[in-house]
């Protein structure tokens, strides 16, 4: 049997043409890896902004803490300030229906005017369930009108406002 260059060179061809074919097939797997990785954390990132604002939307029509009219009609984006100093111990009470509204978050809400006697602002925590492993928060903010009936004068409830804070853990 004889062996002849022509042979050795034709298999030398086809190797160096299978290996730069793995080459590119090895970088076309490197890139689509790397790009649906990308774009996992940027659906992930959305998700739990979503989660953000839906928990705060949620907070925002709670009938636990909106000011009513007397013919209950609610007030929109107000909340009432006697619910709203008794909501924590309602919420510490129903941990389970709540952490099933909101899940792992911590809703504040923190009075600006009528400003406090000593100068500082009222803050009170309605619901704090954080995570124990929690990686990040994505805190949302919304300005809402505080009714306090048990401050009246000339025979109308005073109101102030004041800003809700929704952080929500993942």
């Amino acid at each position: 049997m004889k062996r002849t260059k022509r042979g050795q060179v034709h298999m030398s061809e086809t190797i160096a043409v299978l290996f730069i074919f793995f080459i590119l097939v090895l970088f076309g797997s490197i890139f689509y890896y790397k790009y649906s990785e990308v774009s996992f954390n940027q659906q992930q990132d959305e998700l739990f902004a979503r989660r953000a604002i839906d928990t705060t939307t949620k907070t925002l029509f709670l009938p636990e803490l909106l000011c009513s009219k007397g013919d209950a009609e609610a007030e929109q984006f107000c909340f009432d300030m006697m619910k709203l100093k008794s909501a924590e111990s309602v919420f510490a009470d129903n941990k389970n229906y709540y952490f099933n509204m909101f899940s792992y978050a911590k809703i504040t809400v923190k009075q600006y005017y009528p400003e406090v006697p000593d100068g500082g602002t009222d803050t009170w925590t309605i619901y704090d369930n954080q995570k124990p492993d929690t990686t990040k928060t994505k805190p949302t903010y919304f300005i809402v009108t505080l009714k306090d009936e048990s401050q009246q004068s000339n025979g109308e409830p005073t109101y102030g406002f004041g800003v809700v804070t929704v952080e929500v853990y993942s």
